[in-house]
């Protein structure tokens, strides 16, 4: 089995399921307890028949079911003594920007057919997909950058997915000026006005300086 079928055998360990789709963007209903793994900047994967999307969280949400909520002036911890079930009365959806597609136990960073309803999503954490996710074909490529920032990503989007991956980046200080190269000539197809700056932070939060 694949590593990629290593990933998706479990359903157990699927940190959420798709809740809406539009154009790149995918909406994904994150359960609860895995909120907390769930960052700006975490790649997720989708089980769907057909395609495996892969995409960059872009944005976060916490959106209350109802209109509101009664202040309970407590610690999280008195909350969840006092209430057990009070997570079941939220909804935890993240959009992600949709920038891969595993084809044939392969990553191409290319989209194709758009997921389905419920399809169920899980996060890539091991450093064995990450190697697949950052170096396909055994080489460092950041194209996915071009359509995590065509969906909205700034910046500091582009920061916060950087310190996601902080650690896994520390074991390739050696690839420093590969993964520079790389990444200057992705910005400037995306058509980033300041590629200097981009650089510049995403040094600094490597702590590569």
């Amino acid at each position: 089995m694949t590593s990629w079928g290593k990933l998706f055998v479990d359903k157990s360990k699927a940190v959420g399921e798709v809740a809406g789709v539009e154009a790149g963007k995918i909406e994904v209903f994150v359960y609860p307890e895995y909120y907390p793994r769930v960052r700006v900047g975490s790649v997720l994967a989708i089980d769907s028949e057909g395609s495996k999307p892969v995409g960059i969280v872009i944005k976060l949400a916490h959106t209350a079911r109802h209109a509101g909520i009664v202040p309970l002036r407590k610690t999280r911890q008195e909350i969840r003594n006092a209430y057990p079930d009070i997570e079941r009365y939220y909804r935890y959806v993240s959009t992600i920007a949709y920038t891969s597609n595993i084809t044939s136990g392969n990553i191409v960073h290319v989209r194709t057919s758009m997921p389905r309803l419920h399809d169920l999503v899980y996060i890539i954490g091991s450093n064995d997909l990450l190697d697949a996710f950052f170096k396909p074909d055994g080489e460092w490529n950041f194209d996915f950058l071009r359509y995590y920032i065509a969906e909205g990503a700034s910046i500091l989007e582009i920061r916060e997915f950087f310190y996601t991956y902080k650690e896994y980046f520390q074991d390739y200080r050696d690839d420093k000026e590969e993964v520079i190269s790389k990444l200057v000539r992705v910005l400037l197809r995306s058509g980033v006005s300041n590629v200097a700056l981009y650089i510049e932070e995403i040094i600094n939060m490597l702590g590569w300086g």
